[in-house]
């Protein structure tokens, strides 16, 4: 009878411990991963340091836009670079803006449970970019979602952003409010 008891108090107490799914590799691997990213994209963007700011960057990198398409390494140099001469005082703080938390890198899921994964090489950044143009001395400010994925060498391959006014641009096919938006109205 005490071994029952015991063989089932010992099954109990194993079933109420938690079941996770994250190795300490993979842990080390995302953690790794989000200090790149802040170390190079958002300190480069804040210090206003092309080279740090785009070395993040794999040479295959494609970032695929919100209204469709997708570019390469190549135009992401030129945009990194319109913002580093058209802006200044840029500043990412992480996390601002999503609800109960202050964290603002994410890494796998939890649900659906049947989908759940570790993904340490899928980080998600959220927070808000503050700039000031350079030319109007305006101010702005704008929420952040991306997703970014690592190759084996740390350096990120494809970047999926959100950002509204890109969708808007395209909605309106207007090249004239591009420039607009991005120059004056900041």
């Amino acid at each position: 009878m005490k071994k029952i008891l015991l063989l089932t108090l010992t099954l109990f107490i194993v079933a109420c411990q938690s079941n996770s799914t994250v190795s300490e590799e993979d842990s080390q691997i995302f953690e790794k991963n989000v200090q790149f990213l802040k170390d190079t994209w958002i300190q480069g963007y804040e210090q206003e340091n092309f080279e740090q700011a785009i070395s993040f960057m794999a040479d295959s990198i494609q970032w695929h836009a919100p209204a469709g398409g997708s570019v390469g390494i190549e135009s992401l140099k030129e945009s990194v670079q319109f913002w580093l001469d058209n802006f200044e005082d840029i500043s990412f703080t992480e996390g601002e803006g999503l609800p109960g938390t202050d964290v603002g890198f994410w890494g796998g899921n939890t649900y659906p449970v049947s989908e759940a994964m570790a993904g340490p090489n899928n980080v998600r950044m959220y927070g808000t970019w503050r700039m000031t143009n350079s030319n109007t001395g305006k101010s702005a400010s704008v929420k952040s979602y991306c997703v970014l994925s690592f190759n084996e060498m740390g350096k990120s391959t494809q970047s999926l952003n959100m950002d509204i006014m890109e969708m808007l641009m395209k909605l309106m096919n207007s090249y004239y409010l591009e420039r607009f938006y991005l120059t004056i109205n900041y």
